[in-house]
Order: C-alpha cells, then structure tokens, then sequence
C-alpha cells in the first residue's frame, strides 16, 4: 500500500475510543483526521518524508487521556506540532506489523471480498488483518484491541485521487516549543 493511494475509516483505539478517518498518496503524503468519543475534539494528523504534523489539539487532548493535565492555549488551535513517524515512516500507520502471523481460523469476507487473516498479538494487544487474496493483496481491514477497547478500521479507494496538503511552516511548531507552551515551563 506505499505505492498507491487509499481511504480508510472506521473506529480507533485511541482517543477515548473514537473514530477516525484517513488518506493516504505516495507522492502527497498521509491526512488523518481522528475524533475523540469522550471528548467530541477532532484533530488531524498529517506525515509526510519522514515527519509528523500533529494538530496541538489533538496532541493534547491524547496527553489528557494519557493522564497528563494539559491545558492548550487558544493561540494553539490552528498549530501543528512536528514529530517523526518512526523507523517505518508513515507506513507506521496502516503497515502490517512484522510480526503478524497467518491465521486461517480468522479468515473471512471483507464487503464481498475474500480475504485471509494475519494476527499479531501480544498480551492483552491485538490486531487481526484482512487482506484481499485478490490479484493485489491489499489490506481490506484491521480490527485491533488495545487496553480494553477495540477498533475496526475498513480501506477502500485504491488508486484513487486525493488532495492532500501539508501544513504551512507557519504553522508549525517544534515538540520542545509545544510543551513549552502547554505547561508554561
């Protein structure tokens, strides 16, 4: 899926259990958009070249789920925060964790499509893979568990057309200078 574009839409596992939306271009890069259950925010997150562009609003409102007392200055609504995706780049967002193992009792129907199952577990983590076991063996779904709560995460448009535009540089602001300015320290 690096080398095609995508939409993909469906529940998330984090932010309290929200849902969340994506699209992803080779050459333009990744948008994500994610609502929070609990708390009604939404935020985007965008990646491209090996950098992350979080929107502050939805870094806090993760910091805040995660326990840290994070108030975010108006002044921040409209700012994205940089970061790195990690040693897969943006594929960390949609790639099949090395680890996954066929399983074939998980097998099953995606939308019509038939698909065979991968899984990766560990502990009380999982995420089961639906890949298409058409010509091009896209993934179809992901359903994931995480401290309690469950996603399912549906992909679709492939090779479609998407316009996807990263932040301007201002509006970009480092993770020291995010933090900076969130705890006033």
């Amino acid at each position: 899926m690096r080398n095609t574009s995508f939409h993909a839409s469906g529940t998330t596992t984090a932010l309290g259990g929200g849902s969340q939306e994506m699209w992803s271009d080779p050459e333009q890069g990744l948008r994500l958009k994610a609502t929070s259950s609990e708390t009604g925010q939404i935020g985007e997150m965008f990646c491209k070249e090996g950098t992350t562009y979080t929107s502050a609003p939805l870094l806090a409102d993760g910091l805040r789920q995660s326990g840290q007392n994070i108030t975010l200055p108006p002044a921040l609504a409209d700012v994205y925060v940089l970061g790195t995706p990690g040693q897969q780049g943006c594929s960390s967002f949609y790639g099949i964790a090395e680890t996954a193992k066929p399983d074939p009792t998980q097998d099953r129907p995606v939308n019509g499509t038939k698909t065979y199952a991968v899984v990766a577990a560990s502990g009380s983590t999982s995420d089961v893979y639906q890949i298409a076991t058409e010509e091009k063996s896209y993934l179809l779904q992901l359903r994931s568990t995480r401290d309690g709560r469950t996603s399912t995460t549906t992909y679709d448009s492939f090779g479609d057309k998407f316009s996807i535009t990263m932040p301007s540089d201002d509006k970009t602001m480092s993770m020291n200078e995010f933090r900076r300015r969130v705890t006033g320290k």
